[in-house]
């Protein structure tokens, strides 16, 4: 495939997201390099259009009414979720492409993740801090009001159900229903991912769902994607190593558990993942590779 040599390539660019600062990531562009990740031929600027359109389209509908909180989300219901009919893909069998960016946006069906991403990014484009929330169900949206037209303070959508506004009464039914009777909606349920955390989380999600469809190959692409946007996350070292280990990749999988304890984090693993180091280089010594 010829590159555009203006262009970075899929490893350049999410190296350069790895660096990034929290107010500087643009979340829904991050997300579709990493959709190219896995699919290397992947155009991008279509789906950059897109979501640039689902912007100018939410800009039409709120007109003047740019200080009003409630016009806003509205307008982000009324766009993403009735006009270009987004909502949650309740497949299993999809889970891998309802954490893929482009696959969401050809297919108007994605994860509660991804959709919050799309909702992030209408929203923030409109001067709105957003915040990715990581709810135990599933993950919601918290919107802080501007307080011009509204009382100050935040309001959660769930961007898995149309961009619904949850009430604190919805927030308890959620987690009753994912805990049972004894769950009980607690402050530590709303606390907002950090973009690169939603970016690790999307990889995850591929990841999981690779392995338990017996495709440990494309989980080890899952894991490398999120290791270039987080280069100095132990645990990510530590399950490429045991993934590298499972598929008898050995010298990546020393190579890889070498950097996991060369890495701080992950004490509770290091005895054991020296423990197999050991028995790797024990095998590459005795010429099984």
């Amino acid at each position: 495939m010829s590159q555009d040599k203006n262009q970075p390539t899929v490893h350049q660019a999410l190296s350069r997201i790895a660096k990034q600062t929290d107010d500087t990531l643009n979340l829904a562009e991050a997300a579709l390099w990493l959709a190219k990740w896995a699919e290397p031929d992947l155009k991008l600027d279509a789906y950059r259009r897109h979501l640039d359109t689902l912007v100018q389209d939410t800009r039409v509908y709120i007109a003047n009414d740019m200080d009003d909180d409630d016009i806003v989300l509205e307008a982000a219901h009324q766009i993403v979720a009735r006009r270009y009919g987004y909502a949650g893909a309740l497949d299993p069998a999809e889970r891998a492409e309802s954490a893929n960016m482009a696959r969401t946006i050809d297919h108007r069906r994605g994860g509660a993740l991804i959709l919050s991403i799309l909702y992030h990014h209408v929203l923030q484009a409109f001067k709105r801090t957003v915040e990715i929330i990581n709810f135990p169900p599933r993950a919601l949206i918290a919107v802080h009001n501007t307080g011009q037209r509204t009382k100050e303070g935040r309001t959660v959508l769930d961007p898995f159900d149309g961009g619904k506004v949850l009430s604190a009464r919805d927030l308890r039914r959620l987690i009753k229903k994912h805990h049972g009777d004894k769950g009980e909606l607690a402050p530590e349920h709303l606390n907002p991912l950090r973009p690169h955390q939603v970016l690790l989380s999307l990889q995850h999600d591929i990841k999981a769902h690779h392995l338990r469809h017996g495709a440990p190959e494309a989980a080890l692409l899952a894991i490398e994607g999120a290791l270039l946007v987080a280069p100095n996350e132990a645990s990510l070292w530590r399950e490429l190593g045991l993934l590298h280990a499972r598929l008898d990749h050995l010298f990546d999988a020393a190579e890889a558990l070498e950097h996991f304890l060369q890495l701080p984090g992950g004490d509770a693993h290091r005895y054991t993942a020296s423990q197999m180091l050991q028995q790797l280089r024990r095998r590459i010594d005795r010429g099984e590779t």
